[in-house]
């Protein structure tokens, strides 16, 4: 059990947490300064507060009971004080409910509040004028906090004023512009493209096309550049001719036309990068098409690993987005903001991973 680890890194925290105490004598002991203390999440503190120890062991049950009588922390009189103030929500706005990838989050996120003791309240909100009818109508229900799932518009942002006034805790997922008194997740798109662009350059292409998505959205930018910023790095002439249009905003047929312009060029494009799975799914239907194979004759990735892409033919590789990560953190970021009280905004990015299949021609 690493009893040893834990007892030292509990004697650490304790030492530290205790040091801080002196020096701050009028500062109030929060649950993080528990969660630190006892060597455990916030989560796991939570669950203690409202009264779940099954969701742990005895052992840490007893430790946090142990960490809270030494700081003299009132778990009593403060679950009074949230029950007059909260209501154990938290809102959840999404910017396009019609897209697998959003879905997919939630279905991350609401367990882990569910664990937590906070139930989600959802509202769809694709537009600003939508996300200000989000946030008048999620405030009116007292939530305690806000995850925005963003699909990286650049915007005007100033609505958000408004949550700052009203002091709700907020985190943004996939948000386009950073704001310093928020929390912030983002992915690395870049990366993600940059390692796709390198695997496919290390099987031997050199005309490496890609159907970009919308420069619009900062998840096509990046994307973009980390298409270039490869092919820069072994060598390799960008080309305009290769890089066309795959909008995942567009109908498939815009994309199938995107395709066709592409295997028309001479020299025809070894390889495709798609701006996302769908439309890597509807690249291989017009290469097909055109009486081409996979990967033989043009090899195939696309990005966000939707869960059909193991049964396409072939099957699809493609850039997984870290959506477990993601959900995770984005319950861990408002909890701390909501229970922990934490004032200063954290912005996190998360790198994508590269997930090899027999669409482009290697399977390891």
């Amino acid at each position: 059990m690493q009893d040893k680890a834990v007892t030292d890194h509990f004697q650490n925290e304790w030492q530290n947490l205790m040091a801080r105490s002196q020096r701050q004598a009028t500062k109030r002991v929060t649950i993080k300064d528990i969660a630190q203390a006892a060597g455990v999440s916030i989560t796991t503190v939570s669950n203690v507060l409202n009264n779940r120890p099954d969701e742990m062991t005895k052992q840490t049950l007893e430790r946090i009971l142990a960490v809270m009588d030494e700081l003299d922390y009132r778990p009593n009189s403060m679950a009074r004080g949230l029950a007059s103030r909260r209501t154990s929500t938290i809102g959840v706005v999404i910017a396009e409910i019609e897209t697998p990838l959003f879905l997919q989050l939630l279905s991350f996120i609401e367990p882990i509040a569910r664990e937590a003791g906070y139930n989600l309240l959802m509202f769809k909100a694709h537009a600003m004028e939508d996300e200000k009818q989000a946030i008048k109508v999620l405030a009116a229900k007292q939530v305690d906090g806000l995850i925005f799932l963003s699909v990286s518009q650049y915007t005007d942002d100033a609505h958000l004023d408004e949550l700052q006034r009203l002091e709700i805790p907020a985190v943004f997922v996939n948000r386009a512009q950073l704001h310093d008194g928020f929390d912030h997740i983002n992915w690395d798109d870049a990366g993600g493209v940059d390692q796709a662009t390198e695997h496919l350059i290390r099987l031997g292409h050199q005309r490496i096309a890609h159907l970009r998505g919308p420069l619009s959205r900062q998840s096509g930018a990046n994307r973009l550049a980390g298409y270039r910023s490869a092919l820069e790095r072994h060598g390799l002439p960008y080309n305009d001719r290769y890089v066309r249009s795959g909008d995942y905003t567009a109908t498939p047929e815009h994309w199938r036309q995107s395709t066709f312009e592409l295997l028309e060029l001479s020299p025809r494009p070894t390889a495709i990068i798609a701006s996302d799975d769908i439309v890597a799914a509807v690249a291989m239907q017009a290469i097909y098409q055109a009486g081409l194979r996979i990967p033989q004759d043009v090899a195939v990735v696309g990005f966000d690993n939707q869960h059909f892409g193991p049964y396409l033919h072939p099957a699809l590789t493609t850039v997984c987005l870290p959506l477990p990560e993601t959900g995770r953190r984005a319950v861990e970021l408002v909890l701390e903001r909501i229970v922990a009280q934490r004032t200063t905004a954290k912005h996190v990015k998360l790198p994508c991973s590269l997930i090899v299949r027999a669409s482009c021609g290697a399977t390891a």
